[in-house]
């Protein structure tokens, strides 16, 4: 109980609660994003199988949910909070997939964008529309669900069809969870000039799950915080890339003057978006202070020289949004990164729960290595030792090593002292994590010998989650949603998502991560919708949701919510 009193007590979201039931309140269960639900007791390895766990419905709404599906448990049953990418909430029963409760966040006269409005296209980040993209957070306390939409407007001077940036919204909107009625002064218009830099709605996206964190503010409140990176298309990589921006929202009062931090606010890039991983928030050492850490994508890089400009860099802040003074790293090659499309950013951060003396923290991006950052001290900026691309050098951080050489595009999971993380195009590895001091692996803490693998390979953006019932032998699953990744380029069409179920905990011969279950194995009963690239499986209480496309709809415009759970359903 004493995880549990903690997670509850300092990270607002964590789902472990001591009565038995689950809430899973943010993206990846808790702000440390490590994906762990601990507190599942009716899933486990010996009843998911193809004879006793399948789907069990499905539930269509107005547009993809790319966001991942959120529980509250209310009375011994699961509520799930579905947002579409046509700015509409779902409220749903998470048993049956009957609809509670519904609302459109569109004012009259606008519509969910068109990708090809705001960005470049081909519309490879998503496609057709743009609507809610980020996981929203949910303040139980105040009965409240945060979220973000993107909205065009359609009448006066935006009739026509090419349209001025003005026409262009996002909002944040602060929900009453029973009645989806506004609240708190929302919805609150996200534009305007901060700190002399220019946000454009019509040029960002908000994709990173949102962060709630309490009492972060002078009056007492909670702050909500929210994340933009450029739509893509827009701009001239190296040149014109709109800046990455983070907002802190005071959540009990949606129009006060937010908390702004700019990346790039001298040159350009910088986005923040981490394949959807929500914003992350922890300690920085024992006794230390609470402070975000997030990632920015390709942009300017100058923080080394005295300037401001984090692009393709770790970043720690203060929960005002200040930057910390040698609370930064940037890879040796970020000058190399920058104009060759190699983010650093396209990956989420994960905190692993703070334990020993130094607390650590994890990314991985488009240069296929995993980096371990100490949060205290995260390690800079150290020049390359040459002045041409690829750059050689050596980085200060704690720790980094390439895998299988593909980009990532995913957060890594954590479970009992075992780190789970997948490339592009890669097979899930699992890497030991050593907390001693000194670790018990060189340089440590995450172990590269005693590997091992599924034998399937993920493809862009599979997203993955862990649950067991703390560390009790049998419990431990490790879910993942494979997909083809569209729409990316070379993708042609949607295709059914897959659900797979691992053994977090036992490994075969020779190194490999047993397999489960999946839902091809009785594809009749348990087919998902077509995939969505960064869906996360939510588990919860015996059941798994997973955010999906409706596989009837030719225009791939409506979304699908798919549910799993213990079945007597035969297997067809």
């Amino acid at each position: 109980m004493k995880r549990l009193s903690f997670c509850l007590l300092l990270f607002f979201g964590c789902v472990h609660l001591a009565t038995g039931q689950t809430n899973v309140l943010t993206w990846h269960n808790d702000n440390w994003r490590e994906g762990l639900n601990s507190n599942e007791t009716v899933l486990n390895q010996a009843n998911v199988n193809s004879a006793q766990f399948g789907k069990l419905c499905s539930a269509v709404f107005d547009g993809q949910v790319y966001a991942q599906p959120l529980v509250v448990s209310t009375a011994g049953k699961n509520i799930v909070y579905v947002v579409t990418m046509n700015d509409s909430i779902y409220e749903v029963d998470g048993t049956n997939c009957n609809q509670i409760n519904q609302a459109s966040l569109l004012p009259a006269g606008e519509t969910a964008v068109p990708c090809t409005a705001a960005g470049g296209p081909n519309c490879y980040t998503a496609k057709p529309i743009v609507g809610i993209l980020g996981t929203p957070v949910i303040d139980l306390t105040s009965n409240t669900i945060y979220l973000v939409t993107k909205s065009v407007s359609n009448t006066g001077s935006c009739s026509g069809s090419t349209k001025a940036g003005s026409c262009f919204m996002h909002r944040l909107h602060a929900l009453d969870l029973t009645t989806l009625a506004e609240k708190f002064n929302g919805p609150v218009n996200i534009s305007g000039i901060y700190k002399g830099v220019a946000f454009t709605p019509k040029n960002h996206i908000q994709r990173p799950g949102l962060l709630l964190l309490p009492n972060t503010r002078s009056n007492g409140n909670s702050t909500v915080y929210v994340a933009f990176s450029e739509m893509d298309g827009t701009g001239t990589p190296g040149v014109s890339i709109p800046h990455g921006f983070i907002f802190g929202f005071d959540a009990a009062n949606l129009t006060s003057t937010p908390y702004v931090w700019i990346s790039t606010p001298s040159g350009e890039g910088g986005g923040v978006w981490m394949s959807g991983a929500g914003l992350a928030a922890g300690f920085d050492s024992p006794g230390g202070q609470q402070y975000l850490y997030v990632v920015t994508g390709d942009g300017d890089f100058n923080a080394n020289t005295g300037g401001a400009d984090y692009g393709d860099s770790f970043v720690k802040l203060t929960t005002s949004l200040d930057s910390v003074t040698n609370g930064y790293f940037t890879p040796y090659g970020q000058a190399c990164m920058n104009p060759n499309d190699l983010d650093f950013g396209s990956g989420g951060v994960m905190l692993i729960p703070d334990s020993g003396s130094t607390f650590w923290a994890i990314t991985a991006g488009k240069d296929a290595n995993i980096y371990v950052m100490n949060r205290a001290n995260p390690g800079g900026y150290t020049p390359p030792t040459n002045s041409t691309c690829p750059a050689t050098g050596t980085n200060a951080n704690q720790e980094y090593f390439v895998t299988s050489g593909h980009q990532f595009y995913t957060t890594g999971v954590y479970w009992n002292a075992n780190l789970f993380y997948a490339p592009m195009f890669g097979s899930l590895i699992k890497y030991p994590v050593s907390l001693t001091t000194p670790p018990s692996c060189t340089p440590g803490p995450v172990c590269r010998n005693n590997t091992s693998k599924t034998s399937v390979t993920f493809q862009y953006g599979t997203g993955f989650s862990i649950s067991s019932s703390n560390t009790t032998t049998g419990s431990a699953i490790i879910w993942g949603v494979l997909g083809n990744g569209w729409p990316r380029r070379g993708t042609a069409s949607p295709t059914p998502a897959v659900l797979y179920a691992y053994d977090a905990e036992h490994v075969v011969s020779p190194h490999t991560i047993p397999e489960l279950w999946d839902s091809t194995m009785c594809p009749t009963r348990d087919t998902p919708g077509n995939a969505i690239k960064f869906a996360v499986p939510t588990i919860a209480n015996g059941m798994v949701y997973v955010g999906s496309m409706d596989p009837t709809d030719s225009t791939s415009t409506r979304g699908e919510l798919d549910v799993f759970g213990l079945t007597t359903a035969p297997c067809q």
